[in-house]
């Protein structure tokens, strides 16, 4: 189990770099937008949607690296203070919702994917395509999806024994 979240987490730092390349591309973007626009020089044709693109690459593609990596966001402080038993319970049915919400999203994604290719949807000036930005996202949740999933068995399997304290006490000499 060890070896496939290993797998998986490098699979997620590759998808990752899309949301770090959108960053540093959106960020450029601005600052190059802005020094035009206050030069009175019109500004960036089609900046507007080329930053919502890029928005959603940031978004998306930085999800699976973040569970990966347990850098997300998660309120505990109440399933702390439950027994290990009733934490494991109540953490194996949060990981089961979110796995069948992102279940959906993939699915609506995936098939999002050709009807989004054959309306042929563009930005409005540069006619940038969209379809590919949706592949990208619809892998990006289907691993954040098979992330989460992973982490939930490898958290049911794991003993309780196996877990070190949050809170060691440091002996004093």
């Amino acid at each position: 189990m060890a070896n496939i979240i290993k797998i998986f987490r490098s699979i997620n730092r590759i998808v990752c770099y899309f949301s770090m390349a959108s960053i540093f591309l959106l960020m450029c973007m601005t600052t190059i937008n802005t020094v035009i626009r206050k030069a009175s020089l019109g500004g960036i044709t089609d900046a507007f949607d080329i930053t919502g693109l890029l928005m959603i690459l940031i978004v998306f593609c930085a999800l699976a690296f973040q569970e990966s990596d347990k850098e997300h966001i998660f309120v505990d402080m109440f399933v702390e203070m439950l027994p290990k038993i009733a934490r494991k319970i109540v953490k194996t049915f949060l990981d089961l919702l979110t796995v069948g919400m992102l279940g959906f999203l993939s699915y609506a994604y995936f098939t999002d994917i050709v009807s989004t290719y054959n309306k042929g949807a563009a930005t409005q000036v540069l006619r940038i395509p969209e379809w590919p930005f949706v592949i990208v996202v619809a892998i990006a949740v289907a691993l954040f999806t098979l992330t989460v999933l992973l982490n939930m068995i490898d958290m049911i399997m794991k003993k309780d024994d196996d877990k070190k304290p949050e809170n060691p006490v440091e002996e004093s000499p």
